[in-house]
């Protein structure tokens, strides 16, 4: 049997969520959470096998939750529930130790099938964020992961974090992509990359609309 628990602060989704995993026979809802800290004491009292964690929560959020689950007991199998707008943060909870990431409007066969294969070991991933790590993850020349690639910093509204904010600072001041790359201490082709995914994440066509478009929403 798989002991499992839910946490998410929309009520009537975690409730779904618990009857359409208690009709399989293999599973068993041990608890039910709305926010980080709910969960966390949820863990520590019934030690569920996997939990089913959504991001965004009020009190502690599931980034939180994970990072204390993951040190406190690191048995629990944990995948992350999320909307598709947040899929951002996939690197950072990656990175924290999630089992798993998937949307939530996954179909309930799906689920119990993911839950499953994590149960016996898997890591599982929809391939809409497969492809997103796919696009953001790519290697430099010595092999070794570049922040500017990895690493994901927390992003503003407009889906730019803090390095894009940088880039875009020095853009604005009429810097070419070398001298940007010489400032910021990455190559010329990583920043061409770097602008040409801003401008994708804005919808701007060019360099003189990301710099209007900064000015005007005061990101620099």
């Amino acid at each position: 049997m798989i002991k499992i628990a839910i946490a998410d602060d929309q009520v009537l989704l975690r409730e779904m969520l618990s009857m359409v995993l208690s009709a399989d026979s293999e599973m068993e809802v041990v608890g039910l959470a709305g926010n980080g800290e709910e969960i966390l004491n949820i863990c520590r009292e019934r030690k569920p096998d996997i939990v089913l964690l959504d991001i965004k929560m009020p009190v502690r959020d599931g980034v939180f939750a994970l990072e204390t689950i993951k040190k406190e007991m690191p048995h629990i199998k944990v995948i992350m529930l999320t909307t598709f707008g947040d899929e951002r943060n996939v690197l950072e909870v990656y990175k924290k130790g999630a089992n798993g990431y998937v949307l939530k409007d996954i179909k309930p066969p799906m689920l119990i099938m993911s839950i499953k294969c994590v149960f016996e070991g898997l890591f599982v991933m929809q391939d809409e964020i497969a492809g997103l790590v796919r696009r953001r993850i790519k290697l430099s020349p010595s092999k070794k992961a570049s922040e500017l690639e990895v690493l994901e910093q927390l992003h503003d509204e407009y889906g730019l974090d803090a390095i894009d904010r940088k880039i875009i600072r020095l853009l604005v001041d009429g810097k070419s992509n070398k001298e940007i790359g010489k400032a910021l201490n990455y190559s010329e082709g990583s920043i061409k990359n770097r602008i040409a995914r801003i401008l994708d994440t804005t919808g701007l066509k060019d360099r003189t609309q990301l710099a209007v478009f900064a000015l005007q929403n005061n990101i620099i």
